[in-house]
């Protein structure tokens, strides 16, 4: 595989999934960064369209984002818009782990623009910064750049680069999109080495249901188009497996 090859199987690999902070957290895009090397580090460069995410031109409007792929760093942080003559800046973004003991956060509080640690009660306001409980440490700060138009960048540090050089058996599995999904559902994954994939259908207690894929891979945009129409309405679990072995495992939403 060409250096060119392999950059952009990593764009796939360490893709955001950008959802909605109010349950079941629809998902609402998906975006792949832009790579750039710094020291030791694999950054990843993320462009946010306000156009293409309303919920972030209302004051307090947030959504959550996971990054896939990092072994680096926690991979789901909130953005949150505040009002730039209190926190001279227009966006803030945090961590969404509870330095404590790693519990996610909820969701901002409306009233008091407080987060809270969802394992033992931790408050921080909206900065991240602690404000009372037994976590005594403040959330993690994202980098983040706004052009004052319509864009925010985000800087993630994604992999250790020789880390990175030395794997030979990369692989992701993306979220499925849309999801929830009451009709024709996609589901992206790719491997970065000829390998033989399998995707299969769960329900919640493990139970097989069917297998949605079967085939090799080797390849950084490989799409399955799914119907769910012979699926009830609730959750379900999809895993894929690569040459036999258990990989990665998401979770598919049904609602009719």
């Amino acid at each position: 595989m060409s250096i060119e090859e392999r950059r952009k199987f990593l764009k796939f690999l360490f893709a955001a999934t950008i959802t909605s902070v109010v349950p079941p957290h629809k998902l609402l895009g998906k975006i792949f960064p832009t790579l750039k090397n710094k020291e030791d580090e694999l950054l990843g460069i993320y462009g946010i369209s306000l156009l293409d995410y309303p919920q972030l031109n209302d004051l307090w409007g947030s959504v959550r984002i996971k990054v896939e792929g990092t072994i680096m760093y926690y991979p789901k942080i909130i953005i949150v818009r505040v009002p730039k003559d209190d926190y001279n800046v227009d966006f803030i973004c945090v961590s969404e782990r509870c330095p404590h003991e790693g519990y996610p956060i909820k969701d901002l509080d409306p009233d008091t623009h407080l987060f809270e640690c969802s394992g033992h009660g931790t408050l921080f306001d909206v900065t991240g910064k602690y404000v009372w409980g037994p976590a005594s440490r403040d959330l993690e700060r994202i980098n983040l750049h706004y052009d004052g138009d319509k864009t925010i960048y985000l800087e993630i540090p994604l992999y250790p680069l020789t880390k990175l050089e030395e794997k030979k058996d990369l692989a992701y599995l993306h979220q499925n999109n849309p999801n929830p999904c009451s009709d024709i559902t996609e589901i992206q994954f790719g491997c970065l080495s000829r390998s033989f994939v399998e995707i299969k259908l769960f329900d919640m207690k493990g139970n097989f249901i069917k297998t949605i894929f079967a085939g090799e891979c080797s390849s950084a945009g490989d799409i399955v188009r799914f119907s769910v129409e012979d699926l009830s309405n609730g959750s379900y679990l999809y895993r894929m497996f690569i040459n036999g072995k258990p990989f990665n495992t998401k979770k598919m939403i049904v609602t009719k």
